[in-house]
């Protein structure tokens, strides 16, 4: 989640956030220069990022690709620009070495809305994450109501596709795994 620009108007390198970042009490995200501290997420918000993420470990065990928490960044260079994120959840099929702080190159990105973040993962983070030749999926998860939408790229752009049932399931033929909604939203009020 963003809150506004620690600084506004100053221009800092990625190479100054990388390093701040390491030492950081709180996460910040970077944005072409700006950085932007992240504000605290619910507990709805925090079991929904859970579930996913625990779900595609027990999937995805033993298996070339691998999921990773919110506390792992990705990081893209798009018209001479970077952007440092941390999505919810992340599936990196790359192998990249364990010392690692940011991923290139994920396969399917997940990001639980909040009201504060949801223009942003419509609109700046979706643009952004699409510009990743390794991205197949870009996921995110309503914290309020069962929805969840998924751009999924095809063969010369990107197709869009909605859950919005219980029943419903999240199909990652990407990553051979399938979550299912009751799963997604498993210990809030919205599947009791």
């Amino acid at each position: 989640m963003l809150s506004e620009p620690e600084t506004q108007y100053y221009y800092e390198t990625a190479e100054a956030y990388l390093a701040g970042e390491r030492l950081a009490d709180r996460k910040h995200e970077y944005l072409a220069g700006v950085i932007y501290a992240m504000a605290g997420a619910t507990r709805d918000h925090n079991r929904i990022a859970a579930n996913i993420l625990g779900d595609l470990l027990q999937q995805l065990r033993g298996r070339p690709c691998e999921p990773f928490s919110s506390d792992m960044k990705v990081r893209i260079r798009k018209d001479a620009a970077e952007f440092y994120y941390y999505p919810d959840v992340t599936v990196d099929c790359s192998g990249g070495p364990g010392a690692s702080h940011f991923i290139e190159a994920p396969r399917v990105v997940f990001e639980v809305l909040s009201p504060d973040t949801e223009r942003i993962d419509h609109g700046e983070k979706l643009r952004n994450y699409q510009a990743l030749a390794s991205l197949h999926v870009y996921v995110l998860v309503d914290q309020f109501h069962i929805a969840v939408t998924v751009y999924r790229r095809t063969a010369d752009s990107w197709k869009r596709e909605f859950l919005s049932t219980k029943e419903d399931v999240l199909t990652l033929p990407e990553i051979d795994c399938q979550l299912r909604m009751t799963a997604i939203y498993e210990r809030t009020h919205l599947v009791e």
